[in-house]
């Protein structure tokens, strides 16, 4: 609840700013075959003077594909596996944060990060237990993350009147949580995928 809170703090924050103008939406795709990610997002400039670019706003995020390798990075509790195969089927809604530089011509290189929301899904067996998708998410770098969150690194072209269209990698970890017991500990899977993106708006 506590993420969720700061993503809907943070949103309105944005939108009520007596410099905010209208979201940039932005939708994307990445897949390296097995693994894969789509989301949709809008985008407040809140820098937005000289070559450099800084905004804010929500992403929802789907993440899927074929059963995957996941490994707890938590204390291990006596009985339980160090890794779990799942079939992730993740929904999070996340806080992210952009910036982009312009370079020469009609380009510029970015990255943008999530740093905290709620994330849903379906529950999956793993042997005897059930692990169900961690519902907070937090940035807090590496194995230290919990739940479900994503990042792109990019080359945007600008194709006039506020069209762009991004290209690059996008890296993300999904979160699993033992769903019984005193101790739950996190599993956690790591992808980097190709993604193309469109973007309209400032």
């Amino acid at each position: 609840m506590r993420a969720l809170l700061l993503v809907a703090i943070a949103v309105l924050t944005l939108t009520q700013a007596g410099h905010a103008q209208r979201p940039a939406l932005d939708a994307s795709f990445g897949s390296a075959g097995k693994p894969w990610r789509a989301n949709a997002a809008g985008l407040w400039q809140i820098v937005h003077g000289g070559r450099i670019r800084l905004g804010a706003g929500p992403r929802l995020n789907h993440f899927g594909g074929d059963a995957g390798t996941y490994r707890t990075h938590d204390p291990r509790p006596t009985g339980l596996p160090s890794r779990v195969r799942l079939e992730p089927s993740v929904w999070s809604l996340n806080l992210m944060v952009s910036a982009e530089l312009r370079v020469p011509g009609p380009f510029e290189v970015g990255a943008n990060l999530d740093l905290a929301g709620v994330a849903i899904g379906e529950s999956r067996a793993a042997g005897a237990e059930r692990l169900r998708p961690a519902r907070g998410s937090l940035f807090l770098y590496g194995d230290r993350d919990r739940g479900s969150l994503n990042s792109e690194y990019y080359l945007s072209l600008l194709l006039g009147r506020g069209l762009r269209v991004r290209a690059g990698a996008s890296h993300y970890v999904t979160g699993y949580r033992v769903t019984g017991g005193p101790v739950r500990p996190r599993y956690l899977r790591f992808d980097t995928v190709p993604f193309l993106a469109v973007r309209w708006g400032s």
